[in-house]
């Protein structure tokens, strides 16, 4: 989970498989136009403002928590952050997560895909 800390309250953030779908759903793309859009150096602002939004669902999922806000309040998440041009802090510690957990979601998916592999040559 990633914390944004706004306005005195914390919000809990998470990206793994379900946010990676629901994401790829939302924008109507394929997993591989996922990763072409993470290795962009820009993002636009409707992108950011998804990655931030299925973040915070996710993470009201897992926790079992209900979903209180909607686009709009990450607008504002965004804003109080500094915009998305703000060089440091939490909006890009926010994108810096996503990636790492998308690399580690994804290697752990390749190695289990080897070990199957080698089980079915090997039987």
């Amino acid at each position: 989970m990633f914390n944004l800390n706004i306005n005195n309250k914390t919000i809990s953030l998470k990206w793994g498989t379900w946010a990676m779908r629901e994401f790829c759903v939302e924008r109507g793309i394929t997993i591989d136009k996922y990763f072409e859009l993470l290795s962009n150096s820009q993002f636009d602002l409707d992108l950011v403002v998804k990655m931030f939004y299925i973040g915070y669902k996710s993470a009201c999922i897992s926790n079992k928590q209900p979903i209180e806000y909607t686009e709009v309040e990450v607008c504002d998440w965004i804003d109080e952050l500094g915009g998305i041009y703000q060089p440091e802090g939490q909006f890009f510690e926010f994108i810096k997560y996503i990636v790492s957990q998308t690399v580690t979601t994804v290697q752990g998916t390749a190695k289990e895909e080897k070990k199957k592999s080698n089980k079915t040559k090997l039987g």
